[in-house]
This record gives structure tokens, C-alpha cells and sequence, in this order.
């Protein structure tokens, strides 16, 4: 049978990668503007103002247009994908018109709030990861914990964090204070888990890493983090899951600001599109049961996990 058209699902991804690219570039930009700014109290003479000079003058703004160039390319690529969706939907018959939702499983190509959404059984059993050796970042001979407190991470949370430049930690550190600030001010929460507050907080984090850092760093840090050892299973389900509905809708939604993808994950939440824990410890949509109904996973065992596959394109030290 003749296949016309594109591949939707290839188009997506083509747009992810590109996006991640674009994101790599503005990174390194900002990391090099820091850099020649500090040289320029250590490096002195003619030589250092004319390699300033080229930096601001030519050079920076080749990388610039490039990054620029990458969103774009970006943007077309998931604008022809959502234009083959639309004509392969008007072209089925019995088709019904309506808008397609978020996809919260990436590998599966149906409506998550349709029959194709896994069940809570299915969420708490394959959304599960094994747990990782951890190590101390910052590392005790790190200049950073000077001005950063060490905690414990796994070694692939270390490697992506030893990655990023100085500007790029500072992001990654407001990302973190901004999921926490717009989760409490738009879910009320008495401990801020395993409910509402929770699974918006996890998604939007997830969200902002993508616009900062690209979808396929988002997805390996956020992957990472939830292999810390004794993570209870129904919470580790639930946070993974999320996690996923938020690089989707950034991935989506790539000229979207930080405040539109707040807006549009507190409707994901409010929807049920995201999942949270309930009183049988297993995952349900947010929209099914009222923040003061969910459960506590906090004693629930860890479950069972398969090592994930972390993506080749990730910016690490190794």
C-alpha cells in the first residue's frame, strides 16, 4: 500500500532533536559570555581586547543565528507534523473533529484519556526504573561548594550537572525554585506529595528544562533522578509519568514561556492528564480524585525497574 505524506512520530522527534540543539547553542553562548567576561579581569593587553572584540563583534553572533536557525528548522518540523496529523485525521472516516491531546506516552500513538491510556495497574508496573550508584556532587574538591550545598545524586545526575556551564547551573537552580513557588501558588498542598501540587510541580520542572536545556537533557536528568535508591514505587510511577506529560507539552509548545507552560500544565492537571497517587497507592488521573482524597506513598516499597536508556546526544563530561 503507497504511503503518502509524513511520518508524524519521526517529525517529532527530528523537531526534539533540533530544539535540543538550538538549546545546546544558546548554552554554550551564555557559558563563553561569562568566561570572556572574567578573563577580562586576569587576561590584560591588546590581545585580550581584540579576542573580546571578535567575540561580541562576529563570532557570538554566528552562534546566535545558528541557535536561531536550529529553533526555527525546529518549529517548521513540528508544524508539519501537527498539519500531516490534522489531514491524516480529516482524511479517516468517522472521524470526529476533535483536537488531539497531550501525548503522555511517547511511544504509543493514541489519546491518553482515550482507551489506549494505560490503566493504573499498567502505570505503577512500567513506569519504573532500577536504582543507581550515587555519589557526593558537589565533589569535596570542587570549587562549586563554594557557592553550591553538596547533596547526594546518582553518578548520572553528577555527570549531566558536571556538564553545565556556570550561567547554566544558575538556570538550573531557578528552574528548581520556580516549579516549587508556581506549584504552591496554584495547588494547595499540606506536604506536597503524591497529590496535585506534586504532579504539577514534577511536569513543569520537566517543562523548563526543556525550554532551558532541550528535551533529551530534560528527559535524562529527570530519568536519573528518580533512580536514587528507595524511591517508593507508586511515587516513583507517578513522578516518572509526569515528568514525561511535561516534556511533551514544552516539546509542543517550543516558543511557549515560562508563565504559558505553567498555564498549560496546570490545565493538564486540572484535565488529568497527569496522574496522581490514590488511596490504593496506585497512579490515577489528577482530575479523578481531590487533592485532600490522594494517598501517601511515602511507606510504600520500592518496585522493580529496568535500566534506562539514557540518549547519546546528552551533554556530559564523559
Amino acid at each position: 500500500m503507497a504511503f503518502y505524506g509524513s511520518d508524524v512520530q519521526q517529525l517529532k522527534k527530528l523537531s526534539q532533536s533540533l530544539s535540543a540543539g538550538a538549546s545546546q547553542l544558546s548554552g554554550k553562548t551564555r557559558e563563553l559570555d561569562s568566561l570572556i567576561d572574567q578573563s577580562q579581569s586576569t587576561w590584560l593587553g591588546q590581545d585580550a581586547k581584540q579576542f573580546a572584540a571578535e567575540w561580541r563583534g562576529q563570532l557570538r553572533s554566528l552562534i546566535v543565528n545558528a541557535s536561531r536557525d536550529l529553533e526555527e528548522a525546529s518549529r517548521k518540523a513540528l508544524q508539519n507534523a501537527d498539519e500531516q496529523s490534522s489531514a491524516s485525521a480529516a482524511g479517516t472516516a468517522g472521524s470526529s473533529g476533535a483536537g488531539i491531546g497531550i501525548q503522555t506516552i511517547a511511544a504509543k500513538e493514541t489519546d491518553p484519556a482515550g482507551p489506549g491510556r494505560p490503566t493504573p495497574e499498567e502505570i505503577l508496573e512500567q513506569y519504573q526504573v532500577s536504582d543507581a550508584e550515587t555519589t557526593e556532587w558537589p565533589s569535596d574538591w570542587d570549587p562549586l561548594r563554594l557557592v553550591v550545598d553538596q547533596k547526594t545524586v546518582t553518578e548520572k545526575e553528577a555527570e549531566l550537572l558536571n556538564g553545565l556551564g556556570p550561567l547554566e547551573l544558575d538556570a538550573f537552580k531557578d528552574i528548581h525554585d520556580d516549579a516549587f513557588e508556581q506549584a504552591d501558588a496554584r495547588f494547595e498542598s499540606a506536604d506536597r506529595n503524591d497529590d496535585q501540587n506534586d504532579a504539577f510541580r514534577h511536569a513543569y520542572w520537566n517543562a523548563l528544562m526543556v525550554k532551558e536545556y532541550g528535551a533529551e537533557w530534560a528527559e535524562d536528568y529527570a530519568t536519573a533522578h528518580e533512580q536514587l535508591p528507595g524511591n517508593p514505587g507508586p511515587r516513583e510511577a507517578m513522578d516518572l509519568y509526569n515528568n514525561e506529560v511535561g516534556r511533551d507539552i514544552a516539546v509542543a509548545n517550543p516558543d511557549a514561556s515560562a508563565e504559558e507552560l505553567a498555564d498549560l500544565i496546570e490545565a493538564a492537571v486540572k484535565n488529568g492528564d497527569t496522574v496522581v497517587v490514590g488511596q490504593d497507592l496506585l497512579p490515577h488521573p489528577s482530575n479523578e480524585i481531590p487533592a485532600e482524597q490522594t494517598g501517601d506513598a511515602g511507606d510504600a516499597p520500592a518496585a522493580p525497574g529496568q535500566d534506562p536508556e539514557f540518549n547519546d546526544e546528552s551533554r556530559t563530561t564523559s
